[in-house]
């Protein structure tokens, strides 16, 4: 093995192991990472929200892929911080401003206005514009 070639003490070898699992799971919690965590301290409720702007015919899977990719995390953040509940909340608009039907859903779980979805579809119009213009402004 190759612990005992560095050192016959088996409980350097057990720290050294043990080191290594925690620099995997720094790492991992690191990737999954979401971009905007909300934690309510008195109802012991944590939102971890994702925010994606794909294009129109990628909006089903970047859902799904948003919320796939945070729930082992969401279920981490219930048992390290004692949450009642985690949440992964996809906020995903196309960049042609289409919205899915599930993000008026996502807004009202964000105790957001309803209509916020009006300004993220202008923010996302502009955005997308700027883009375009700075393409074709190009030398």
């Amino acid at each position: 093995m190759f612990c005992s070639d560095l050192r016959t003490d088996s409980d350097f070898c057990a720290i050294i192991i043990i080191i290594i699992i925690i620099i995997i799971i720094i790492i991992i919690i690191i990737i999954n990472r979401p971009d905007i965590t909300f934690i309510d301290k008195k109802t012991k409720n944590t939102f971890l929200t994702d925010i994606a702007v794909p294009n129109t015919h990628n909006l089903a899977k970047t859902i799904t892929d948003k919320q796939n990719k945070h729930q082992e995390l969401a279920n981490e953040i219930c048992a390290m911080w004692k949450q009642n509940t985690a949440q992964v909340i996809p906020l995903v608009i196309s960049s042609t401003a289409v919205i899915p039907k599930s993000l008026p859903q996502s807004l009202k779980r964000l105790n957001l206005h309803s209509n916020t979805y009006r300004q993220m579809q202008k923010c996302v119009i502009l955005g997308t514009c700027s883009i375009v213009r700075n393409f074709l402004n190009y030398k």
